[in-house]
């Protein structure tokens, strides 16, 4: 991969010299020949307008325009769309910036304390070729389609809703513990509508409780074709919040998972942060009956939101998935690790099972095995998987999955 970061391009910005100089070292120590310097954010303007950059290493505290305005500057006029953010000072400053600069569209490779160390440096560089990589195969983008109340109606009558399944790993040994069900619907003239789309339209035209046991009904009978097959892995499903304010639901589930043979303590539901917003007595009165009855309960997406330590007092949860935007890319943000780590430590002191959501590179399979994390699940792993596909996956796949791991 180093062969690949000689051929990028980087303007480091600082007002020093002894710190400019530095990080063109690293640099050049990398093999990197194209690089440039400039002192402050108007000759890194003057610079980024001459031509494009890859890359530019912005230092906060600059004279005449520091990095703040750089930031802005560069992300007003699209001179460059990758940057790491350096200072010397506290290290919720720094986040906080690269925060800034991803809502203003830039593509942030890390936000780093200086000195600034080889290895976030070399990193944060293969960072920017693995995205560039995926960006090229992000030729056709997905375009939402629109759909009515009345299409989704006829979605359920015709049977035109299906469920994919992502596993879920072991951290250690990647072996298979369980499968998340995700909802699709494959439209006959519009194509592939995504669950963004059709699952809010469902909640709001009273639809989501038949679309709820529907699926629940598709996702039980394919976990006892798994058990046929000598399969015993976790079956997890979200609830929609208006689902848990079904005073039939609890009774329902518990006859379904008996006619399907399905054990309670095998299949888990998943509620998001909107799950306690609204008639919370009642949200807590079915989370808690589905426990009594030996269902397990997870708190999904931590960390947006209102998903957050009162939550975790309120409800009767075993498992904490920790959403995709506090365990991306931690290692290239410190003060994200720091608030990944305390996550991982409460869960574990309240006997959670944990579960990082949305792995999608080596960097970050790394930092979740470092903190301790129980399970995985994401695109670094597998996509989500129709039924024969999955079964295929766990002969071949996974198999394959493991050795290339044990080669790392």
């Amino acid at each position: 991969m180093k062969s690949t970061i000689k051929e990028l391009s980087v303007l480091v910005t600082d007002d020093s010299l002894t710190q400019r100089q530095y990080a063109q070292d690293l640099c050049r120590d990398l093999g990197i020949t194209e690089l440039h310097g400039a002192t402050n954010g108007v000759d890194a303007l003057q610079r980024l307008e001459a031509g494009p950059i890859d890359v530019v290493l912005i230092d906060l505290e600059m004279p005449i325009m520091d990095g703040v305005e750089l930031i802005r500057s560069i992300a007003q006029k699209q001179l460059s769309t990758s940057v790491i953010i350096l200072s010397a000072k506290d290290p919720i400053l720094i986040s906080s910036v690269g925060t800034m600069a991803e809502a203003d569209g830039l593509h942030v490779l890390g936000t780093f304390q200086k000195p600034l160390l080889p290895d976030a440096l070399e990193c944060s560089l293969l960072r920017y070729i693995h995205d560039a990589k995926l960006a090229k195969q992000q030729v056709h983008p997905v375009v939402e389609q629109e759909v009515t109340a009345v299409e989704l109606n006829e979605a359920l009558v015709n049977g035109e809703m299906t469920l994919a399944f992502q596993p879920k790993l072991t951290v250690q040994g990647l072996l298979l513990r369980g499968v998340e069900a995700l909802a699709r619907w494959r439209h006959p003239s519009k194509g592939m509508i995504s669950p963004g789309v059709f699952i809010p339209l469902a909640e709001r035209h009273g639809l989501i409780d038949a679309l709820t046991r529907s699926l629940l009904e598709q996702a039980f009978k394919h976990k006892r074709q798994w058990q046929h097959y000598g399969l015993r892995f976790n079956l997890a499903f979200n609830l929609s919040p208006l689902s848990l304010a079904d005073i039939d639901i609890v009774d329902w589930l518990c006859a379904m998972a008996e006619k399907y043979e399905v054990p309670f303590n095998e299949v888990t539901f998943e509620i998001t942060e909107n799950a306690l917003l609204g008639e919370l007595a009642s949200a807590i009165r079915t989370l808690a009956r589905l426990r009594l009855k030996g269902f397990h309960i997870a708190i999904d997406d931590y960390g947006t939101g209102f998903a957050n330590a009162q939550q975790l007092s309120r409800v009767p949860a075993t498992e904490l998935k920790v959403d995709r935007s506090l365990v991306h890319r931690a290692a290239a943000r410190p003060q994200q690790k720091t608030i990944f780590s305390s996550t991982v430590e409460l869960a574990k002191k309240l006997n959670l099972i944990t579960v990082a959501e949305g792995v999608e590179t080596e960097e970050d399979f790394q930092i979740i095995a470092e903190l301790g994390v129980d399970l995985v699940q994401g695109f670094y792993f597998s996509k989500p998987l129709y039924a024969d596909d999955l079964l295929e996956w766990i002969k071949s796949g996974l198999t394959q999955l493991r050795r290339e791991h044990a080669k790392k």
